[in-house]
């Protein structure tokens, strides 16, 4: 290693110090507060609104700037957001959950996103802000990856693998390993692995 790049590596150490420091503090804040969360985790100024109790994030999951973990209703039994191990949520993001968001493990999440299990009734007799929510459960697999701007609507799963291209409004189910863009998102084909492509060149 050259004498630069040692200087650049203490140089960048100092600068995150202070940041993993906050990062504890935030953590102990929000244990204090009722939000599940476990080891190893990276959190920088996001928001909880409401509800903490409501919240589980586990073990090496890495919130950044600005994201909001909103949870409406009574408490539950179980939680009704849930972000699994290993997976990254980058700035601006909101996960607004009034029955239950699960998202899998080692998710890439880009910034500004929206995921919602809800939306409100339309009946034409009342105002929409009169109307209750209707909800329904969203599922993200393990190992996939959101782009910048993506948002995720009542009732979507999404499977292991799968690619959801940046800007995508989803509005369908997403099989695994399968790539998505566009408004309303739609399939642009499978993804293909170094094994999957050794079968096909045979």
């Amino acid at each position: 290693m050259t004498a630069i790049t040692v200087h650049d590596e203490l140089i960048n150490r100092f600068i995150r110090y202070p940041g993993a420091i906050a990062s504890r503090l935030r953590i102990v804040r929000l244990r204090l507060l009722g939000v599940r969360i476990g080891r190893r985790c990276w959190i920088r100024r996001i928001h909880v609104p409401r509800n903490p109790w409501d919240i589980l994030i586990a073990d090496g999951v890495a919130l950044d700037d600005y994201v909001v973990l909103l949870t409406t209703g009574s408490r539950a039994n179980a939680p009704r957001l849930v972000i699994e191990g290993g997976s990254y949520v980058n700035r601006f993001t909101m996960f607004d959950a009034s029955e239950s968001i699960e998202m899998g493990r080692n998710c890439l999440v880009g910034p500004f996103c929206y995921i919602t299990d809800h939306d409100h009734g339309i009946d034409a007799a009342r105002s929409i802000a009169e109307q209750p929510l209707v909800s329904s459960p969203v599922r993200i697999g393990s190992r996939v990856w959101i782009g910048a701007g993506v948002m995720i609507l009542k009732g979507v799963t999404i499977g292991n693998d799968a690619v959801i291209g940046a800007g995508a409004v989803v509005t369908r189910p997403v099989r695994s390993g399968e790539k998505v863009a566009g408004v309303p998102a739609q399939p642009l084909g499978l993804r293909v692995t170094a094994n999957t492509a050794r079968r096909t060149d045979r």
